[in-house]
């Protein structure tokens, strides 16, 4: 039994949090490069996408190797890449293919951090409280910086907010060493053999968790993405709407906070039921109600729902393969899910009419819940073999 101590977790966690951090204050950077840059609007988009992109890709490549993978020298690379990429963008912010390229580099460079921070978790067993932890950091992140950069946007421009960026990475790169080696180097028990990782990946538990993360992330996106223009619709202020948001974010970070206390006392079933089940509590609030209390309620529901279950569907990646491969194919399946959930939203999205958004949202969470619960009704048996 590998029982991971707070500081270790929490090093971890700062090197997973850094490296997401152009996508946790996605919507402010947008804002910065649209009135700071004199990117269109369009452009910033296509941005955006460029980091989900490249994070997808790695991730998807390092799911076949995770077994034979140095997680310190991995991260050690992946964040100096990324420092050297956020320094590049501070002369290339202008709306060319260069700038696309690098954020590209710079989102699979984040990538590969992320991942192999929480690979690193995964190693442990209590790896659930490890996750739990990366979430409240990142929710904790998103409000602040999102709060901060607008704020700020005019005195930072893009260059001081590519350069805070190069020095996140700097910071992460000092913890990053502390970071395990590899599997083999662990005494791990499962199978570091390579070809390993196509058979966990392949198996049908494997790809019904893959499904059920992948589409939990694109029915939050596209139920974030809109919520915003739907207080709009309703006639809400601006400052309704922005204090709406913040208190949805600042929501998860008590949702992702509660694995830590609770640990693995209620499985994983049972809390990813309960979550799911409060996100689509939400979503019906948001369809069927126009007051602004319950507007507010929606969001509250949707922002714990989000980051309450997250650490749930990473530990059930780690108990797949602790190892990190299903992890790795997790974060790829998280991002294309990240990538789907907009503009699947915008095919039904109306100006003034976004209910079928939220609709939409809801059916995808209930596809997730199944997917969710086969997998780890087709896991149970496993873990008992192993234990026995």
């Amino acid at each position: 039994m590998r029982i991971a101590s707070p500081r270790q977790f929490f090093d971890f966690s700062v090197v997973g949090t850094v490296s997401l951090l152009p996508l946790l204050v996605l919507p402010a950077m947008v804002g910065v490069l649209v009135d700071e840059a004199g990117l269109s609007e369009s452009f910033a988009g296509w941005v955006a996408s460029a980091n989900f992109f490249g994070i997808s890709v790695v991730a998807l490549f390092m799911a076949f190797r995770m077994h034979q993978v140095d997680l310190r020298r991995m991260a050690i690379a992946s964040l100096a890449i990324a420092f050297a990429a956020d320094v590049a963008s501070v002369y290339l912010a202008a709306p060319t293919a260069a700038f696309l390229l690098i954020r590209f580099v710079t989102g699979a460079a984040n990538g590969g951090a992320q991942i192999a921070a929480l690979s690193a978790i995964a190693r442990f067993d209590n790896a659930e409280r490890g996750f739990g932890l990366v979430i409240t950091l990142q929710f904790v992140l998103a409000a602040v910086g999102c709060y901060i950069l607008p704020i700020y946007s005019a005195q930072l421009g893009a260059t001081g907010m590519f350069l805070l960026f190069a020095g996140c990475d700097l910071f992460a790169l000092a913890l990053a060493r502390r970071l395990p080696g590899r599997a083999t180097d662990e005494s791990m028990g499962a199978s570091t053999e390579r070809g390993s990782e196509r058979s966990i990946l392949f198996s049908s538990v494997t790809l019904l968790a893959l499904l059920g993360y992948g589409l939990f992330d694109a029915a939050n996106t596209a139920q974030y993405t809109y919520l915003g223009r739907l207080g709009v619709a309703l006639a809400f202020s601006d400052q309704q709407i922005g204090t709406v948001l913040m208190i949805t974010s600042l929501a998860g970070i008590p949702g992702a906070f509660t694995i830590i206390v609770v640990g693995k006392r209620f499985g994983t079933i049972g809390p990813l039921l309960f979550g799911i089940g409060v996100a689509i509590i939400g979503l019906v609030i948001l369809i069927s109600s126009g007051a602004f209390a319950w507007y507010l309620m929606a969001g509250m529901c949707l922002g714990f729902s989000w980051a309450f279950c997250l650490p749930f569907i990473q530990a059930l990646m780690a108990t797949l393969d602790p190892n990190g491969s299903a992890i790795a194919a997790g974060a790829s399946a998280a991002t294309i899910g990240v990538a789907i959930g907009p503009g699947l939203a915008a095919t039904v999205a109306e100006v003034g009419h976004y209910r079928p958004v939220f609709a939409i949202a809801i059916v995808l969470m209930l596809v997730s819940m199944t997917s969710f619960f086969v997998s780890i009704r087709k896991t149970q048996p496993r873990i008992v073999e192993v234990a026995a």
